[in-house]
């Protein structure tokens, strides 16, 4: 693995927000955990994530709106957006005009989200 990431978690599911940031901290990455998107917006300023793992479907607003604002200036262009939804049919087409990378219908392995993570991580960087 590369140097390891900080990685921001946006998910109010207890549970599958435990999940993610078990197995993304079991490989060696930083991992902050919000559950709301007024939460995601503050943790981002404080912490500069590499990446956002985001939900879609959140108590305060949506994944498409939280996503919009960090593209909006809050978070760097290299940058990692992955949005998880338990949609089966996701809007990819929005997805990709706000500047999301990776759209992942729940439930998702361990191995997937790490193996994306370093993936888009990779290619942002050789841009």
């Amino acid at each position: 693995m590369a140097a390891p990431l900080k990685i921001l978690v946006v998910e109010d599911d207890r549970v599958y927000a435990e999940f993610v940031v078990a197995t993304l901290r079991g490989a060696g990455h930083e991992l902050a955990h919000v559950e709301t998107g007024a939460a995601a917006r503050e943790q981002v300023g404080a912490m500069q994530p590499d990446a956002v793992v985001l939900d879609l479907t959140l108590p305060d607003e949506s994944g498409f709106d939280i996503a919009r604002a960090l593209r909006g200036g809050l978070l760097s262009d290299g940058s990692v957006i992955i949005l998880l939804t338990a949609s089966m049919f996701p809007d990819r087409d929005t997805a990709e005009a706000i500047g999301i990378d990776i759209v992942l219908s729940k439930p998702v392995t361990a191995e997937l989200v790490i193996g994306i993570i370093d993936l888009v991580h990779a290619r942002r960087q050789r841009r």
